[in-house]
């Protein structure tokens, strides 16, 4: 996975302060209460442990996953008594088996390549019981093609500007350079750079995918409003059920 995240990572939370962790816990929380409420739960791609922490707070008991140390660090002050593991998604090796995944925030399209995503659900549907969900989003096509594309943002909070520049191939994989300015001394600036690749993955990979892990799709929701998937939808929220061991 990318790994430009160990730059910006003190600073994470504060440039992602529009993401509704709380409510997408809600519907998450309600999701597992529909189908299966599971005890243990896998957040896969934990990042910083905000979604992680507040289903923790539901009730479940919690373990994360990250390719970032950095991240990872920021996440254990957010989840004393949680497990947390330094794991790649598609290395992904549990002590045990798990009644639910939630793997967030386009999480698998930071994956080095359609391969490994096929390669990742299924490690990952390895350590998930029959019968329990898998729920993770997705960008879409629109998100790489018309929002993401060759755009640059600046974002500008408490001190601490990030400048966010993005290069487009064919293919739909995104490069991003992340410069991330913080305040030392008066007008004196720090600059941080990281780089991160996203790439697009088309539905016959992901149904791919889904096969080979011996899941099966129950619903599909804008990831972002959690209503009904649009033409013009940036995520997409799927939900998943294991039904064999692929």
């Amino acid at each position: 996975m990318s790994d430009g995240y160990s730059a910006i990572y003190e600073y994470y939370d504060l440039f992602t302060g529009n993401v509704d962790y709380g409510r997408r816990a809600d519907f998450i929380d309600g999701l597992f209460r529909k189908y299966r409420r599971p005890e243990i739960v896998l957040d896969a791609g934990c990042g910083t442990g905000t979604l992680m922490s507040l289903l923790a707070q539901k009730g479940y008991d919690m373990i994360g996953i990250d390719s970032s140390e950095e991240m990872l660090s920021v996440a254990m002050e957010k989840n004393p008594g949680q497990l947390l593991l330094c794991q790649d998604l598609t290395g992904c090796d549990l002590y045990g088996t798990v009644q639910g995944i939630v793997c967030m925030q386009d999480t698998m399209n930071h994956l080095e390549s359609k391969e490994d995503v096929i390669k990742a659900f299924s490690r990952l549907s390895l350590f998930l019981e029959e019968g329990c969900l898998f729920i993770f989003d997705l960008n879409t096509e629109y998100k790489h093609r018309c929002v993401l594309a060759d755009n640059s943002f600046v974002y500008e909070d408490n001190g601490a500007m990030l400048v966010w520049q993005n290069s487009t191939s064919e293919d739909l994989r995104v490069s991003m350079t992340l410069d991330l300015f913080t305040r030392e001394h008066g007008e004196i600036y720090h600059r941080r750079t990281g780089y991160i690749d996203e790439i697009w993955i088309d539905e016959k990979t992901l149904g791919e995918a889904l096969e080979k892990a011996g899941l099966e799709l129950l619903e599909t929701y804008d990831g972002d409003t959690l209503e009904p998937v649009s033409g013009q939808s940036e995520r997409i929220l799927y939900v998943t059920r294991k039904t064999t061991n692929g």
